[in-house]
């Protein structure tokens, strides 16, 4: 967005809501909620640092941290490294591209980050004549901007985008029940399951989903099977978190909160989060304070104990793709009785 660009550009409601011409794709809308502006990001903080955490959303905020986490997924994201990862999601997209009815639908991208797997989605459904409109969500503005540019200069018409912490998941269903209007609506929920409690995904899906929506999610999994056990599944996997590249990304983390000199380097080890396997990255304070800041996790489900969270939800999910080392799948979820 322009520097100059007057402040209620700038701004969401969550209850009057400025409507206004789509605009040229060459000038994209982007809505900002309110948690985002700076006050309101330090005093998050606190509250998350008084419970010995950082908030996720502390580890993308700024340029460089979202450069950092960039160069993370480009170095150590299987999915360079094997074609298998490659695999479902082309077939997971062509897949869907088939099913859908005709006419405009509104994709969705949540946690969108670079935006890469949203365009390719949208080639797939350019391929079926499908007329696509745009909206990116992330709490990133850098990688928001950067994922709707890729898919408005790819041909996607460009609904309106928003910099938001998905955690906000009341406004977030009433901004795209607002954004959308009666469009069809099929969302991307691509590499954030590992990284939001069970608690949060189920919360989240509850007040997102409404009748007719579709939404694509992967899951890194632990790849247990095959006279594999969970444990030898999760060392095996351990190299794609503790390395020095997503060391370097927690560091300048903490460095962006101020905390840098008063906590050691992080250390990544395996334990559970709400009963599902996970890697947690931690740093020991300086001081006398003995728990360690928790910085960050990335949960490693099986097939069966995330169909089971959701179903348990009343979700319908159905298995879309799962790659042949069994470290990720993609589903379709959607919601099986009315949202009430």
């Amino acid at each position: 967005m322009p520097q100059d660009a007057p402040e209620n550009e700038k701004k969401v409601l969550a209850v009057e809501f400025l409507q206004r011409e789509l605009l040229p794709l060459q000038t994209l809308t982007i809505d900002f909620h309110p948690s985002i502006r700076e006050g309101a990001l330090e005093r998050e903080l606190a509250e998350s640092l008084q419970a010995n955490r950082i908030d996720p959303k502390f580890l993308y905020v700024t340029p460089r941290q979202a450069e950092l986490w960039r160069q993370v997924f480009l170095r150590h994201s299987p999915i360079h490294s094997n074609p298998e990862f490659a695999r479902i999601y082309r077939e997971t997209f062509a897949r869907v591209a088939e099913r859908l009815q005709p006419g405009k639908v509104h994709l969705v991208g949540l946690g969108c980050g670079t935006g890469l797997k949203e365009l390719d989605l949208y080639s797939h459904l350019k391929a079926y004549d499908r007329e696509v409109l745009l909206s990116a969500i992330d709490v990133s503005h850098d990688l928001v901007v950067e994922s709707a540019q890729k898919l408005a200069a790819a041909g996607a018409g460009h609904q309106r985008s928003l910099v938001c912490d998905l955690a906000e998941a009341s406004f977030l269903a009433e901004w795209l029940d607002r954004v959308s209007g009666e469009l069809s609506r099929l969302m991307t929920f691509f590499g954030l399951v590992p990284n939001l409690s069970p608690s949060v995904v189920k919360r989240l899906f509850r007040s997102l989903l409404r009748t007719g929506d579709i939404l694509l999610v992967s899951a890194h999994l632990a790849p247990v099977g095959e006279g594999i056990e969970l444990p030898a599944a999760m060392r095996s996997v351990l190299p794609q978190y503790d390395n020095p590249e997503t060391m370097a990304w927690l560091d300048a983390g903490l460095e962006n909160a101020g905390l840098k000199y008063l906590l050691e380097a992080p250390e990544m080890t395996i334990g559970e989060v709400e009963g599902v396997p996970a890697f947690i990255a931690t740093a020991r304070w300086k001081s006398k304070i003995s728990e360690p800041l928790r910085l960050f996790y990335s949960l490693r489900y099986t097939p069966s104990l995330f169909e089971n969270l959701l179903r348990e939800e009343g979700f319908s999910v159905e298995l879309l793709a799962l790659t042949s080392c069994r470290e990720e799948a993609i589903w379709a979820v959607t919601a099986a009785r009315p949202k009430i």
